[in-house]
């Protein structure tokens, strides 16, 4: 017996990754459900293993090339202004996904099931639309990968056609058109496994990206004997701080019940985290609790930011993001650093982090902050040579993540999601 997935009802066969595939996609479209969440929960892990990554790799790789899909569909409508119904919309992205970028699945297989999906979920009268087009697509069947290799320097590749133009604009003016480009094209794959690090059972896996600012963090204050990580849900940044500092007291927090409670759990799994302390507080309203008191050695704020430098891994992100959501952020943040500041002892140090790539949530927000408190950046480059498992010939990447104060890290420069980090310290 399959299990329920969600809204298809159906009317002719449709295999069950391409079911949930479309169910997962239609949520993610209607709600501010999140494509990693619904691709882990009780009804695709029903599935076997294979559909499973069948599911994943749909979901993951329609809305990677969303914008591109659209770009390539949008001349071959007869109306291409007018709003199309949402299940044939998505119908048409998957069958088109499958027919460029899935050499393994059969066209018919893709053409057929993407029709039966439109007309399963409330679209029959687009049925036929949906199965002209797709043949259409299938007879002239553009390359991305042919016209990556044939495109000008000036002008979109494939992957700049997948992410929105504003914000590809603001990578070009503050990153340069190459690393914007190398951006891009990182962002429409699946992130590779740890480059930077050696692989360590005893910790997370987490990005690199990730493990950096934690090993950076750890790495600010030898000797720490009172560690805070006070946005530390989901908690592998708190476990590699554990690792490295065994016997400091470590409190993590968060404000999402929720999500601390995860965290509290993958704490106390592992006997090397269990030690670890867990707080629900919300640092932008100056929490009044005993395990705040202001003698932090070290305090780790890897801040809630847009998260433009982890589009390969949450790609719907691109879709959702607005422009003016970077000063929303940019004030979240600062409030939550004014408040943990206060938390920081004499020669302590705070490491801000984000993973986003913008100026407004990072240099920004530290001009700001050191305006405020008085707090001064440290030098990154004598730290790096202080990190652990580093992998042989890693160093030179580390290197050139080092900008003036800051350590950031550039998809497609770095194997790795974008972080900025800057270490501060109070005088």
């Amino acid at each position: 017996m399959q299990p329920d997935l969600g809204i298809t009802q159906r009317i002719a066969p449709i295999a069950p990754a391409r079911a949930a595939a479309f169910h997962i996609l239609h949520r993610v479209q209607t709600t501010a459900a999140h494509s990693d969440d619904l691709l882990h929960t009780p009804a695709i892990h029903a599935l076997s293993a294979e559909d499973r990554n069948l599911v994943t790799a749909l979901v993951l790789g329609v809305l990677r090339w969303q914008l591109y899909l659209d770009g390539v569909l949008r001349p071959m409508l007869q109306r291409p202004d007018a709003e199309q119904h949402p299940a044939a919309q998505l119908a048409l992205r998957l069958g088109l996904f499958q027919l460029l970028f899935m050499d393994r699945i059969p066209a018919h297989a893709a053409l057929n099931e993407s029709v039966e999906l439109a007309r399963a979920n409330g679209a029959a009268h687009a049925a036929g639309m949906v199965n002209a087009l797709l043949r259409r697509a299938l007879r002239e069947r553009p390359d991305p990968a042919a016209s990556k290799r044939a495109t000008l320097a000036v002008a979109l590749t494939p992957a700049e056609q997948a992410h929105p133009d504003w914000l590809l604009q603001r990578w070009r003016s503050h990153l340069g058109h190459a690393a914007a480009r190398r951006i891009a094209g990182y962002d429409q794959a699946e992130p590779p496994a740890t480059a930077l690090f050696e692989p360590d059972p005893a910790l997370p896996q987490i990005d690199d990206g990730s493990r950096l600012v934690a090993e950076l963090t750890a790495a600010a204050k030898p000797g720490a004997r009172r560690i805070l990580d006070c946005c530390a849900a989901p908690g592998g940044k708190t476990a590699v701080l554990a690792a490295r500092h065994p016997h400091a007291e470590i409190v993590a927090s968060d404000n999402n019940p929720k999500r601390l409670d995860g965290l509290r759990k993958r704490m106390d799994r592992n006997p090397a985290t269990a030690h670890v302390k867990t707080l629900l507080a919300d640092m932008t309203a100056a929490p009044d609790d005993p395990l705040l008191r202001s003698d932090f050695d070290l305090i780790l704020c890897d801040a809630p930011c847009s998260g433009t430098g982890t589009l390969a891994r949450n790609p719907e992100i691109r879709h959702r993001l607005r422009e003016s959501d970077f000063a929303r952020q940019a004030e979240r943040q600062r409030a939550i650093l004014l408040g943990v500041a206060d938390l920081l002892a004499p020669g302590g140090r705070l490491v801000y982090s984000t993973c986003s790539l913008e100026p407004e949530e990072n240099e920004d927000v530290v001009g700001a902050i050191c305006a405020a408190t008085g707090l001064r950046p440290v030098p990154p480059h004598a730290l790096l040579s202080q990190l652990s498992s580093v992998q042989a010939g890693a160093a030179g990447l580390l290197e050139q993540a080092v900008q003036g104060d800051s350590l950031r890290t550039v998809p497609g420069l770095q194997p790795c999601d974008g972080f900025v980090a800057v270490v501060l310290r109070k005088v």
